[in-house]
Parts: structure tokens; C-alpha cells; sequence
């Protein structure tokens, strides 16, 4: 008689699961310390090489290919090292298991973002920007208390597209690897952003690229937080506005969770000075830090669904291949 096996006995024999699942605990209990990981000095090295190769006063076609370049030999080097290393692996859920807790960037910017949420709560704005400034790509010392609303609300929704699901997506499509090489482009476009003088042509090969890698999740993950409530609204906001803002999704998932939760997202930043204009999303009512303790909760729902989801679309598959 075939003994069927336990459930942990078939998580075993589904090494890929099971490294995600022990990524996922690992990273929620014990996150990998932001300043020693190997994501804070590829930052670094991405810094200093901008400073020797991104010249400002080069045209800008010689700035995109000095950009283009320093994006191959950062980005090609580390995945062809890490394709050799894993030929040289003989416990390979253990390196995919590292790989994706390197990767993930799920636990700090829901603690941030709870963090913001209090020092909000006590009118404590200063410290409230101070929280902020650690996840957001911009300065903000002027912001008011509801620029600070609204700047928590949107970067709690692209941190979790980008810290969780995008990350969890490229895992499914080619392991610990392709996850941990998403989380290093996302760095690279951090430490090259577009919207800053300096890097308005030497990043945009790397945020083209993102943009790419960022796409098919962020659109699937900005239908998922449509679901329940208000999904009509939110599908028809995604509709008429989700592309206004960028190719990349966020601004489906703007659009989405604004309709959603009747908030309204996006409208003019600064940068470096200088005054941006951004489409204006969601809905009417002025962010507060009721709705980034909303906002916070109802992803954690979500993102569950998605790692439930994509748990259950892994386990089939592993069947049939």
C-alpha cells in the first residue's frame, strides 16, 4: 500500500515552496539589516561609478549610452556570477532561500509607513519626514502634514509592488536569482532617478528596463487591491487614468487604490527645487494618516492573497513539469 505523503513531506520535495515560504518567514521576523546586505553596497558601487562616468555637460545621447553601459556591466556581471555560482551549489532551495531574503524589502517600509502613521497621529511632522525621507526617493523637508499622507500613501503602495510582489513574481519565473537580480535593478533606478537633473539621461536605460520587469505585476497586483469594495470604480479609474501616470503600472496601482479607498493620489512634487507636474488619481478626499493605517492593513490582506495564490499556481505546476 503507497503511504501518501504529509504535507511537509511534499513541501520538501517542492524545494522552490519551501524557500519561499522560509524567504517570507525569515524576512518578516529577522529582515536582512538594510546596512550590511549586499543591496547596500551594490548602492554604493552604483554611486561611485555615476560619479566618474555621468558627466552633466556631456550631450545627452553620450549621458544615455554612458548610462546604458554602466547598467550592462553592473547588472550582466553579478547575474552571469550568480548563474556560475549556482552550478558550484549543491543545497539549492538553501541559495534561493538567501537570495530572496536579500531581495525583499516587504517588513521595513510597512514599519516605516506604521512609524509615519503614528508621529502624524501626535502632530509630530518632524518626525514624521524623518521617517519618510528613509523610503522616499526625494527631499522632504517641506512637505505639510498632508504631503506627508500622501507621500506615505504612494510610496507604501510602489514599496510593496516592488518590495514583495514584483520580487515574489521574478522568484516564480526564474528563482532566487531573478528575484535578487529584480531587487538590484530597483536599486540602481534609486540611486539613478530620472526626475533628478543629474540623471535625467544617464538613468533612463535602467528605468526603462524597470519598467519592463515592473509591468506584468503591478498591473496584476493593482487588479487584486481592486477586488472587494468599490471594484467597478476602481477598474474604471484603472481604465481612464491608470496610464496617465507611467508605463511602468504604478500609476494602475494609484488609480486603483485611490478609487478604492476614495483618497486622492499623485498631483505636483519638488524635485531638486524645481516643481513636477503629476497627473492627479484616486478620488477627492485629502490623505490623512487614517487612510496610511487603511492603506497599510488592507495590503497586508492583499499581499497575503498574492503569496497564498502564487503558493497554490507553483505547487500545480510543479505537478505537471
Amino acid at each position: 500500500m503507497t503511504e501518501l505523503p504529509t504535507p511537509f513531506g511534499a513541501l520538501m520535495d517542492h524545494s522552490t515552496l519551501l524557500a519561499m515560504w522560509g524567504a517570507l518567514i525569515l524576512h518578516w521576523f529577522l529582515p536582512a539589516p538594510p546596512h550590511i546586505t549586499p543591496l547596500s553596497l551594490w548602492r554604493r558601487v552604483a554611486i561611485a561609478l555615476a560619479e566618474k562616468v555621468n558627466h552633466f555637460e556631456d550631450p545627452s545621447s553620450q549621458q544615455r549610452l554612458a548610462g546604458a553601459l554602466s547598467l550592462s556591466i553592473m547588472w550582466l556581471t553579478i547575474a552571469v556570477l550568480l548563474i556560475a555560482l549556482k552550478q558550484l551549489i549543491w543545497t539549492m532551495w538553501l541559495f534561493d532561500l538567501l537570495l530572496l531574503w536579500f531581495a525583499l524589502g516587504w517588513k521595513q517600509i510597512t514599519v516605516t509607513a506604521y512609524n509615519i502613521e503614528q508621529a502624524l497621529n501626535r502632530d509630530d511632522k518632524p518626525t514624521a519626514r524623518t521617517f519618510l525621507s528613509q523610503i522616499l526617493n526625494r527631499d522632504t523637508c517641506s512637505l505639510s502634514q498632508v504631503g506627508i499622507a500622501k507621500a506615505g500613501c504612494e510610496t507604501l503602495l510602489a514599496g510593496y509592488a516592488r518590495g514583495l510582489i514584483s520580487v515574489l513574481f521574478w522568484y516564480a519565473i526564474g528563482g532566487g536569482i531573478a528575484a535578487f537580480l529584480y531587487a538590484l535593478l530597483v536599486q540602481l533606478a534609486r540611486c539613478w532617478p530620472t526626475r533628478r537633473q543629474e540623471y535625467a539621461d544617464f538613468g533612463v536605460p535602467t528605468a526603462a528596463f524597470l519598467t519592463v520587469m515592473d509591468s506584468v505585476p503591478n498591473r496584476l497586483f493593482a487588479v487584486l487591491i481592486a477586488t472587494g469594495l468599490r471594484f467597478h470604480q476602481a477598474i474604471e479609474a484603472i481604465r481612464l487614468s491608470g496610464n496617465q501616470w507611467s508605463t511602468n503600472g504604478i500609476g494602475w496601482l494609484l488609480a486603483s487604490s485611490g478609487a478604492k479607498f476614495q483618497v486622492a493620489l499623485g498631483g505636483p512634487v519638488i524635485y531638486d527645487n524645481a516643481k513636477v507636474s503629476r497627473p492627479t488619481l484616486g478620488g477627492s478626499i485629502t490623505p490623512s494618516s487614517l487612510h496610511l493605517a487603511i492603506l497599510n492593513q488592507q495590503l497586508k490582506q492583499k499581499a497575503l492573497i498574492w503569496i497564498v495564490t502564487q503558493s497554490f499556481i507553483m505547487w500545480f505546476a510543479h505537478g505537471f513539469l
